[in-house]
C-alpha cells in the first residue's frame, strides 16, 4: 500500500516540474500561449489536488489498518508470551495478570487475590518499590520472578508493581541432577583391627577381614560408586551427592552391619569414614577427607564424619571408644614431652574455663612434670573458680605449691617465644581458661580424654587425646609414670588427680578400664589422700535440700529424658547440676538427664547419659561436647529455650534411629 502512496508523491513533482517549464517557455515567445498555460496550470492544480485527496485516503487507511494490527498483535503477544505477567497494586492484590499467569498459577490468579497468596514467600511489602528477582516455587513448579516498580505518573495514574514469571522447572530439575551426580570423595579404614585380632590365627584374622571387606565393598557397590582398597584397612571411594544423601538419611547403617559382625573373642569391629562434600578441585577434597576421616578416629571411631562447606555432621558413635593395652604410645609421648618442655623457657598450664576437678588435676599432673624438668611452670586458672575452691584452698595452703597459681593477667606477660603452653582437659580454643595466653602463644601442646571436636587449637607441637581414657588425670598418672623424673609425685598433686579420675568416672562407675585402675593404684601409693578427695565432694545439708528442690521442679520428657534447672543465687551451681545429672541418670526409667545451671552471662549445660543416648552429639547440637555418656556445653541467657529444644530435637533423633 505504501508503494501507491510513493508512486503518487513522485508523479505530483513531474507534474509541477512540467508546468513551470511550459509556462516559462510560452510567456517568453507568446502571451496568448501565457492565458493557454494559465488554462493548463488550473487543470493541473485540480488534478493535484485530487491526487492529494486520494493519497491521504491512502494513507490514512493505511495508518489505521497498521495501528489496529500493532495494537492486535501487541495484545496477543502480551497474552501469549511465555511468560507469566501480574501488575499488583499498592494492596498487594492483582489488578490484571494475563492468561500465561493464570495458568501456572493454577487459575487462582484472579483480580483481586493476594499476591502473597499467588506466589510463596514473595513477602511483596519488602519488594514495593524495588526492582530485582528471586525465584519461589509454586504447585510443583519451579519459577524465575522478575518484579519492577513503576512510579506514580504525574497524570495521576497510580503506582503499581509489576511480576513476570519464567517456568524455569526443567532448568532446575536439570540442574539438581546435576548436582546430585556431582563426586563426593571418601576415606574408610577399619580403625580396631588390630585390637580385635590381637589373639587370633592367621586363619581367623583372614576370615574375619574378608567379612569385612565383603561388607564394606557390598555397601558401597549398591551406591553405584567406585571404592578401592590399597591397604588392610584403608579404602578410598567416590560416589554421587545422591548416594550420599542415602546415607545420611540412612544413618550410616554401614557402621552398625560391619559391628554386627562376629568375632571370636566378642570384640566388635569398627570402621570409621571420613566424607568432604564441595567444589573444591580432587586434591583438596583428598585432603579434607583425611581431615574428616581424623577427626572421626580422634572422636573414637565407629562412626562417619561429613564435611558439607563449613557444615560438620557426626554419625555413629554409639559405642564406647576401645582403649588399647599397650602402653608404647604412652612412653613415646612421655619421651616426647620431655624433650620438648627441655626447650622452653618456662611452662603455662591451663585447662578450660570454669575449671572441674580433672582440669585442675590435670594441670597440677602436668605442673609436676615441668618442675622435674626445672623449668620454671605456673597453673593459669580462670576467673570462674566455685567448682573447684575446695581444691584451690588446699593448693593455696600449701606453700610449696601455691605460687603455681596465676590468673590470665598474671600470664601474658610471662609468655615469649620459647614458652611453652599446655592445654588439658580441653582441645576446643574457645574454651580455655586463658584466651589471651594461648593466642599469645606459638609453642602449643593438648591433653585431653574428650571426643575431638570440629573445634581444635591449630598449630600443636604435640596433640594427646584419648577418648577410650576415663579423664585428663588418668592420661597425665601415665604419662608421669613413663615421664622418667627422678622427683616423687608430691602428696596433694596425687591426690589432685586422683579426684580427677574420681569426679570423671563418677567414683569408678562409668567409664573405667584397667588402666584407669592402674593409674588409681599408682596414685594411691604415690600417697593420693582419699580422705581429702572425700572432703572434696562432700556437701552440706543446705545443698541437699537445693537438690531436693531441683528434682522437685523437673520434668521428664519422651518417659525416659529428665529435664532440670538450678535456680539462680546457688553456691557452686556446676557441681551442684552435675551432682544432680549423675543421680538423675541413675534412676529406673531415666536414660538421659539434662542440667541447666546459671553462669556469668552465660548458662551452663550439664548432660549424663546410661549409655544408651550419645549426649556428646546432644550437646553438639548446641556447639558443646564431651563423651557419650558425660557432656555439657555453655550456651548465652537468651538461648535458653531454644537451646533445650534442640537438646529435645537431638535426643529424639536418636530415639526414632533405635525404633
Amino acid at each position: 500500500m505504501l508503494e501507491k502512496v510513493w508512486v503518487q508523491k513522485r508523479n505530483e513533482k513531474l507534474f509541477c516540474v512540467l508546468v513551470m517549464v511550459t509556462l516559462v517557455a510560452l510567456v517568453s515567445q507568446n502571451w496568448v500561449l501565457g492565458v493557454l498555460l494559465a488554462i493548463i496550470d488550473m487543470a493541473c492544480v485540480i488534478f493535484i489536488k485530487k491526487n492529494d485527496l486520494e493519497q491521504e485516503k491512502i494513507l490514512m487507511q493505511y495508518l489505521d489498518d497498521l495501528s489496529a494490527g500493532v495494537e492486535a498483535g501487541t495484545v496477543y503477544a502480551v497474552k501469549n508470551l511465555p511468560l507469566g505477567i501480574a501488575m499488583v497494586n499498592d494492596k498487594r492484590r492483582v489488578v490484571w495478570a494475563n492468561d500465561v499467569f493464570r495458568t501456572w498459577v493454577k487459575a487462582e490468579g484472579e483480580e483481586g487475590a493476594e499476591i502473597d497468596r499467588l506466589l510463596p514467600g514473595t513477602h511483596a511489602a519488602r519488594l514495593w518499590g524495588k526492582s530485582g528477582w528471586f525465584d519461589c516455587r509454586v504447585k510443583d513448579s519451579d519459577f524465575r520472578v522478575f518484579h519492577k516498580y513503576i512510579e506514580a505518573g504525574e497524570d495521576g495514574h497510580a503506582a503499581y508493581q509489576l511480576f513476570y514469571l519464567m517456568d524455569r522447572t526443567e532448568m532446575a530439575k536439570a540442574i539438581q541432577a546435576s548436582e546430585e551426580a556431582m563426586p563426593v570423595f571418601c576415606l574408610i579404614r577399619i580403625d580396631n583391627i588390630s585390637e580385635v585380632s590381637a589373639d587370633m590365627t592367621d586363619v581367623e584374622k583372614s576370615n574375619l577381614l574378608s567379612e569385612v571387606d565383603e561388607c564394606i565393598l557390598g555397601e558401597f557397590s549398591q551406591l553405584d560408586g567406585f571404592i578401592k582398597q590399597y591397604a588392610s584397612a584403608d579404602f578410598v571411594a567416590c560416589i554421587s551427592r545422591a548416594s550420599l544423601e542415602t546415607l545420611m538419611a540412612n544413618h550410616f547403617e554401614i557402621l552398625d552391619k560391619v559391628r554386627e559382625i562376629k568375632t571370636v573373642n566378642r570384640i566388635p569391629v569398627t570402621v570409621s569414614i571420613g566424607i568432604v562434600q564441595s567444589e573444591d578441585t580432587f586434591a583438596r577434597q583428598a585432603e579434607e577427607a583425611q581431615v574428616s576421616l581424623d577427626l572421626a578416629l580422634g572422636r573414637g571411631g565407629d562412626q562417619a564424619v561429613v564435611r558439607i562447606g563449613e557444615d560438620v555432621k557426626v554419625f555413629g558413635g554409639k559405642t564406647p571408644a576401645t582403649g588399647s593395652m599397650t602402653r608404647v604410645r604412652v612412653r613415646v609421648v612421655a619421651q616426647a614431652l620431655r624433650e620438648t618442655i627441655g626447650d622452653s623457657d618456662r611452662v603455662l598450664v591451663m585447662g578450660h574455663a570454669n575449671e572441674d576437678y580433672d582440669a585442675l588435676g590435670g594441670a597440677m599432673g602436668v605442673a609436676h612434670l615441668a618442675r622435674a624438668s626445672g623449668k620454671e611452670v605456673y597453673v593459669v586458672l580462670s576467673k570462674y573458680g566455685e567448682t573447684t575452691k575446695k581444691m584451690r584452698r588446699a593448693i593455696e595452703e600449701d606453700k610449696e605449691l601455691a605460687p603455681l597459681l596465676i590468673d590470665e593477667s598474671e600470664a601474658k606477660d610471662l609468655v615469649t617465644d620459647r614458652t611453652l603452653v599446655f592445654v588439658v582437659d580441653t582441645h576446643v580454643p574457645e574454651m580455655v581458661a586463658a584466651p589471651e595466653v594461648l593466642k599469645r602463644a606459638s609453642r602449643r601442646v593438648i591433653i585431653d580424654h574428650h571426643r575431638r571436636s570440629s573445634s581444635i587449637i591449630p598449630n600443636t607441637l604435640l596433640t594427646y587425646m584419648e577418648p577410650s581414657a576415663s579423664s585428663t588425670a588418668e592420661l597425665v598418672a601415665e604419662l608421669v609414670q613413663y615421664y622418667g623424673a627422678d622427683e616423687d609425685l608430691p602428696q596433694l598433686i596425687a591426690s589432685c588427680l586422683y579426684a580427677g579420675i574420681v569426679v570423671d568416672t563418677k567414683n569408678f562407675a562409668v567409664q573405667t578400664g584397667i588402666r584407669t585402675f592402674d593409674a588409681a593404684s599408682f596414685l594411691r601409693r604415690s600417697g593420693a589422700d582419699t580422705k581429702l578427695v572425700r572432703e572434696l565432694f562432700a556437701v552440706d545439708i543446705e545443698t541437699t535440700k537445693v537438690k531436693s528442690a531441683i528434682m522437685a521442679k523437673m520434668k521428664i520428657i519422651d518417659k525416659c529424658v529428665a529435664v532440670a534447672e538450678c535456680p539462680a543465687g546457688i553456691a557452686q551451681a556446676q557441681v551442684i547440676a552435675a551432682q544432680v545429672a549423675d543421680f538423675l541418670v541413675n534412676v529406673e526409667g531415666i536414660r538421659c538427664s539434662i542440667l541447666f545451671y546459671p553462669m556469668d552471662k552465660k548458662i551452663g549445660v550439664s548432660a549424663r547419659s546410661d549409655g544408651t543416648i550419645n549426649v556428646q552429639l546432644v550437646m553438639e547440637a548446641i556447639g558443646g561436647g564431651g563423651h557419650m555418656t558425660v557432656s555439657g556445653a555453655q550456651i548465652k541467657e537468651q538461648d535458653r529455650e531454644s537451646a533445650e529444644k534442640k537438646i529435645i530435637a537431638a535426643i529424639r533423633e536418636q530415639l526414632k534411629e533405635e525404633s
